[in-house]
C-alpha cells in the first residue's frame, strides 16, 4: 500500500543515521554466524549495509574498503537509468512510455523498413522485450548507441524477455537526445543532487587521483576526462547505459531508499509514483543471468512470502528492497574475484534469506 509506510523523522541526504540491531527489530547474536559464513565463503565482498526504518543497523566492510570507497555497480547502473528516465517524464521532456524508439533518431527512421522496429516503445526498451537479435553487432563499441538501433529484429516487440544491455545504451542515447546532457549529468543535477550522491569535492575525478581508495573501478568504456563524473562514457561522449557508474555502497543505500518511499525524497516528488510502482512490479517474466521477474530495470522476486525488488550488478552488487518489512541491503563484490567464483552472486544474494530475514525477530515479521 503506498499509504503504509511511517511519516520519516530524517531523510539520509547528508548522512545515515544509525541504530543499534536490536533497536530495529534484529536479533544481534544471528548476525555472528552471518559473519563466519562472510569469512569462509565470500572473500570478494566489499560491503555490506542493512537499513531498517530508514536507519542503517548494520554497516561493515572488508578487504580495506571504507564508507567513502567507489564501487562500480556495474548493471545496477540500468536501475539509475530506469530512474532518469522517470525523471524525464515528470519534467515533460519525455512524454510517454508509449513513444516510439525510433522518433528520437529521425535519421535511422527514414531508412528503416522493418515496422516491428519501428513499433518498439521506450516501455519495450525498458523492460527488454525490444524483439531485437541477441547477437552483438560487430565493432559495437565505436558508435555504441547507433550501432544498437540499427541492430536486425528476430521478432515482434513485447513477446520475449531478453537481457539486452545495448537497449539501455539507446536508453542513455535517448536521455542525451532530450535533455542535451550526458545522463551523468542529468543525474547529478536532478537525482545526485538531492538525495546527496556525489557531493564529496574529492568525487569528481577521484579515479584520477584516488585520493580515498581503495575503490573498484569497472575496466570497460572510457572515463569522463572533461567532466570528471565517476561514470564511463562511449567513444561519443555519452553517459553507458548498462554499466559505468560508481557510488559508495551508502548511495546504493539511498537510490534503495528513494524507490522505497515510491520516488519520493523529504517532501520532492523526484520520479512519478505511478512509474515508480509500475518500474519495481513485474512487467515481465524475466529471464537470466538473475532468472526472477522483471520490471522497469528492476528485477522482481518473492523472498520468504515478501514482495521484493533489487537491482543486480555483476558479481553480487545488490540494492536489495523489501517494502513490507521497511528493509534494504546493500551489497558491493569484487568484479574479479566474482569471475573467479562464478558463485559469488548466489552465495552474496543467499545472505538475505538465510541470515538477514531470520535474524528479524518473530514479532517484527508479524
Amino acid at each position: 500500500m503506498l499509504d503504509s509506510f511511517p511519516q520519516r523523522t530524517y531523510w539520509p541526504t547528508i548522512n545515515w543515521q544509525t541504530r543499534a540491531p536490536q533497536a530495529v527489530g534484529f536479533q544481534p547474536d544471528r548476525f555472528v554466524s552471518m559473519q563466519a559464513y562472510i569469512d569462509e565463503y565470500l572473500p570478494g565482498l566489499h560491503a555490506l549495509l542493512i537499513v531498517r526504518n530508514g536507519y542503517l543497523a548494520f554497516e561493515h566492510y572488508y578487504q580495506g574498503f571504507h564508507q567513502n570507497s567507489l564501487n562500480s555497480i556495474s548493471s545496477v547502473t540500468k536501475s539509475v537509468i530506469s530512474a532518469l528516465i522517470g525523471i524525464a517524464l515528470a519534467q515533460g521532456q519525455l512524454h510517454s512510455l508509449d513513444q516510439h524508439m525510433l522518433d528520437f533518431f529521425p535519421e535511422i527512421a527514414e531508412q528503416e523498413q522493418d515496422p516491428r522496429k519501428q513499433a518498439i516503445t521506450l516501455r519495450h526498451l525498458l523492460s527488454f522485450q525490444t524483439g531485437f537479435t541477441e547477437t552483438y553487432p560487430h565493432e559495437f563499441w565505436r558508435d555504441i548507441v547507433h550501432s544498437s538501433l540499427r541492430r536486425p529484429m528476430v521478432e515482434q516487440p513485447g513477446e520475449r524477455f531478453f537481457y539486452d544491455n545495448r537497449s539501455v545504451d539507446i536508453l542513455s542515447g535517448i536521455l542525451t537526445q532530450v535533455t542535451g546532457m550526458k545522463a551523468a549529468a542529468f543525474a547529478d543535477q536532478t537525482l545526485f543532487e538531492i538525495l546527496g550522491i556525489w557531493r564529496n569535492e574529492d568525487t569528481r575525478f577521484s579515479w584520477k587521483h584516488e585520493e580515498t581508495g581503495p575503490h573498484m573501478w569497472h575496466a570497460d568504456a572510457l572515463w569522463d576526462e572533461q567532466d570528471g563524473y565517476p561514470w564511463k562514457v562511449s567513444p561519443q561522449g555519452t553517459s553507458t547505459g548498462s554499466f559505468g557508474a560508481h557510488f559508495t555502497a551508502r548511495d546504493m543505500a539511498k537510490l534503495g531508499f528513494l524507490y522505497l518511499n515510491h520516488g519520493q525524497w523529504d517532501g520532492t516528488q523526484i520520479i512519478p509514483q505511478d512509474y515508480s510502482a509500475a518500474s519495481t512490479h513485474k512487467q515481465s517474466n524475466g529471464g537470466p543471468p538473475v532468472n526472477a521477474n522483471y520490471g522497469y530495470l528492476w528485477w522482481i522476486e518473492q523472498v520468504q512470502g515478501f514482495q521484493a525488488f533489487f537491482a543486480s550488478g555483476f558479481g553480487g552488487k545488490y540494492i536489495y528492497v523489501i517494502p513490507e518489512l521497511d528493509l534494504i541491503v546493500v551489497t558491493a563484490a569484487s568484479t574479479e574475484q566474482a569471475q573467479k567464483d562464478r558463485e559469488q552472486h548466489n552465495k552474496i544474494r543467499a545472505l538475505i534469506p538465510d541470515f538477514i530475514l531470520p535474524a528479524l525477530s518473530s514479532s517484527t515479521l508479524g
